[in-house]
């Protein structure tokens, strides 16, 4: 696996608190970060009850409306890439249709494999199907 400079122990710190105040801490450390970085759509939690989750992000992109432009990666290969970390994932999927949100890729299906796969979430600017069927936690 991979070094990296925080550990397991280090992510449940930071689980602690909210993004809001993450972002706020942050920005009184680095204050030139304090006009990029954040979302300008409207976000929307699935559970609002949830507690902040913190992993390291698993990145792809995705599109419904047309054709692949190049070579489309397995499927596989992506669950590999998911699974293949020590810390629990977060999956983190760019919707690339010009009218987002046309296709979800992210519902029952795949809820239950990702978390079988060690995620737990997936931050989007695409749709979520299925909701009454997500995968538990």
């Amino acid at each position: 696996m991979a070094e990296r400079p925080f550990t397991q122990a280090d992510l449940d710190v930071l689980a602690q608190w909210d993004t809001p105040t993450i972002c706020n801490g942050l920005e009184v450390v680095v204050p030139e970060r304090r006009a990029i970085g954040f979302t300008v759509e409207p976000m929307v939690c699935i559970d609002p009850k949830a507690k902040p989750i913190v992993g390291v992000a698993r990145v792809g992109m995705i599109r419904s409306t047309e054709p692949p432009r190049s070579k489309v990666t397995d499927r596989a290969d992506w669950y590999d890439y998911v699974a293949r970390v020590d810390f629990p994932t977060i999956a983190v999927l760019q919707d690339i249709d010009g009218r987002v949100g046309y296709g979800a890729y992210w519902g029952e299906v795949q809820s239950t494999i990702h978390k079988a796969l060690g995620s737990i979430g997936c931050v989007t600017n695409g749709s979520f199907r299925d909701l009454d069927m997500l995968a538990p936690g």
